[in-house]
C-alpha cells in the first residue's frame, strides 16, 4: 500500500497533555495525527482506518497495556508498526517489547526530534515492506501467468502429439484397410485390461498398480504397435490367397490352353490314322478333357485358400508337377512353376516363409520408428512395450524369441487383446471372423501351452474386457 500524504499516525497515551502535544507536533509536520486515551479507543480508530504507525504508552492504567494493544492491533491489521513509549524503561523491557512485535522502543522523557527520527525509520521500514509485498504479488502473478502459459503450451503439445498418433494410425490403416479400427480397438482393450489389473486385489498381479502415466504409455504403445506395417510391401500385407491376380489368372489361362492343345493333338492323331470325323467322339473327348481341367482348377482353388491344407489335397498337388503346355515358341513348358506349387502347398495361411518373415518384420520397423520419437521420461517405455507384443512366454514368439521373464507385463496384456481382436475381426479378407465364444476358447488354449499370460487372460475374461469393443468390427457372441 503506497504512503500518500497526509500519512495517518495514531498516538495512544493516557496522559492528555503529552498525547495532545504529539498530535499537534506531528500535524504541524504534515501528518494526519490522531489521539486515543486508552487501548479500547485506539482499537475503535483502527477498525475505522489504517494507521501505518502507532505510538503507544507501555503502561496505561485500566485496560490494555501497550504490548497487549499492539498484539490486538496486529491481529486486526498486521501491517501496522508499533512504537512503545515508557518512563520505566529497562533493557529487559525493551527486549521483551521488540520480541512481542514492537518495531521500536522510546524512553520517556524524550525530545520531539527522537519521535520524528523513530517515525521516519518506521515509515521507511513500512515502505520497504509494502514494496516487498507488491513485488511478491507481482512475482506470484508473473509465475501464475507463466505457469498458465506453460500449461497451455503443454496442452498444445499433447494435442499435437495426439494428432500425430491419430495420423500415424490412419497411415497404417490406409496401407491395409481390412484392418481398419484394429489399432484403436487394441488400445481400448489393453487400457481396459490394465485398469482391471489395478482393480485386482490378489493373485500374481495383486500388488501391481499402473499409474495414470503408465496407462497413457500403454495406450500409445497399443495405438502404434503396428505402425511398422508401413515398411511391408502392400501385396504381402493384404495378401488374402496364396496365389493372386495375374499369377493365378496365368495358370487358369494355361489350363484352358492345355485343353485346346490336347483336343487338337487327339484330332490330328485320328485324322493321321485316316479316321473319319466323329462329332460324338470329339464331343466326348472334349467333355472328358474339360472335366479334367475343371478338376485341376478346383484343386487349385481349394489349395489356394488360407485355411489348413488337408493332406490328401497336398498329395494331389504332386500330380501337377509334370503337366505341360505349348509355349508360343513351340517348346513345351511346365504348366505349374515350382514356386507356384510351393505356395499352394503352404499348410496354413496364405504366406510363404519369406512373406511371413517380411510380415513379422513390421515389429522391428515399429520399434525403429518409435525409438526416433523423443519420448518424455514417463513415456520412455512405449517402444519396448510395442516391440514385445508378438513375443510369447515360451519363447516361440517374434522377433527376438523372448521368454516370460524378459517380456514386459504391458506387452503381455497387449498380446492377449491383439490376438483376441485379430480372431474376432470381421473384416479380414484372408480369414473368416471367429465368434467371441470361440475366440476365448482359442485364447485359453494358447494360455495353456504358455503362449499367452494365464493371469492376464483370466482378468480379461472375468472383467469382461472383451465386451468393450463388441459391435465395432467384432463378431458378437452367437
Amino acid at each position: 500500500m503506497p504512503l500518500t500524504p497526509p500519512i495517518p499516525i495514531l498516538i495512544v497515551d493516557d496522559e492528555a497533555d503529552l498525547r495532545n502535544l504529539l498530535v499537534e507536533a506531528l500535524t504541524d509536520e504534515g501528518y494526519a495525527a490522531a489521539g486515543a486515551e486508552n487501548g479500547a479507543r485506539a482499537l475503535d480508530l483502527v477498525h475505522q482506518k489504517h494507521f501505518p504507525v502507532i505510538f503507544t504508552d507501555l503502561n496505561m492504567p485500566g485496560g490494555l497495556s501497550g504490548l497487549e494493544l499492539l498484539r490486538a492491533i496486529h491481529d486486526e491489521d498486521p501491517r501496522t508498526l508499533g512504537i512503545l513509549m515508557t518512563g520505566y524503561a529497562t533493557t529487559e523491557a525493551a527486549i521483551q517489547a521488540l520480541k512481542r512485535g514492537a518495531y521500536d522502543f522510546i524512553q520517556k522523557p524524550f525530545k520531539l526530534v527522537e519521535i520524528q527520527a523513530s517515525l521516519e525509520r518506521a515509515l521507511e521500514h513500512y515502505r520497504l515492506l509494502r514494496e516487498n509485498e507488491e513485488y511478491q504479488q507481482n512475482l506470484e502473478c508473473m509465475v501464475e501467468a507463466r505457469t498458465e502459459e506453460i500449461l497451455g503450451l503443454k496442452n498444445d503439445i499433447e494435442r499435437l502429439f495426439e494428432g500425430f498418433v491419430n495420423a500415424s494410425v490412419t497411415a497404417i490403416e490406409a496401407r491395409d484397410p481390412s484392418t481398419s479400427g484394429h489399432s484403436s480397438r487394441v488400445a481400448e482393450l489393453t487400457v481396459g485390461l490394465a485398469e482391471a489389473v489395478n482393480r485386482t486385489p490378489n493373485g500374481p498381479y495383486g500388488a501391481l498398480t499402473f499409474t495414470p502415466t503408465q496407462i497413457r504409455e500403454i495406450r500409445y504403445a497399443s495405438l502404434l504397435h503396428d505402425f511398422g506395417k508401413v515398411g511391408v510391401r502392400e501385396q504381402v500385407l493384404v495378401k488374402a490367397k496364396k496365389l493372386q491376380g495375374e499369377r493365378l489368372e496365368s495358370i487358369y489361362q494355361r489350363l484352358h490352353q492345355r485343353t485346346l492343345e490336347t483336343m487338337r493333338d487327339r484330332m490330328l492323331e485320328a485324322w493321321s490314322q485316316g479316321q473319319p470325323f466323329d462329332r460324338d467322339h470329339v464331343g466326348n473327348l472334349l467333355r472328358r478333357q474339360e472335366e479334367e481341367t475343371r478338376h485341376i482348377m478346383d484343386l487349385v482353388r481349394r489349395s489356394n485358400e488360407p485355411t489348413v491344407l488337408p493332406q490328401e489335397v497336398a498329395r494331389e498337388l504332386d500330380t501337377l508337377e509334370d503337366l505341360t503346355y505349348q509355349h508360343w515358341s513351340g517348346d513345351p513348358r511346365i504348366l505349374f512353376e515350382p514356386s507356384d506349387l510351393d505356395l499352394l502347398r503352404i499348410p496354413k495361411g496364405s504366406l510363404s516363409a519369406e512373406e511371413r518373415e517380411e510380415i513379422e518384420s513390421h515389429v522391428t520397423h515399429t520399434y525403429r520408428f518409435l525409438t526416433q520419437i523423443p519420448w518424455t521420461t514417463e513415456l520412455a517405455g512405449v517402444p519396448d512395450i510395442a516391440y514385445a507384443h508378438h513375443e510369447r512366454l515360451n519363447g516361440r514368439g517374434y522377433p527376438r524369441r523372448l521368454k516370460e521373464p524378459d517380456i514386459p507385463i504391458q506387452s503381455r496384456l497387449m498380446a492377449v487383446t491383439d490376438v483376441y481382436d485379430a480372431l474376432t475381426a470381421a473384416d479380414r479378407p484372408y480369414k473368416a471372423a471367429v465368434s467371441v465364444e470361440r475366440s476365448l476358447e482359442i485364447l485359453d488354449q494358447e494360455a495353456r501351452v504358455n503362449l499367452l499370460d494365464k493371469e492376464a487372460l483370466r482378468i480379461f475374461i472375468d472383467a469382461r474386457i472383451y465386451e468393450l469393443t463388441l459391435g465395432r468390427g467384432i463378431t458378437p457372441v452367437p
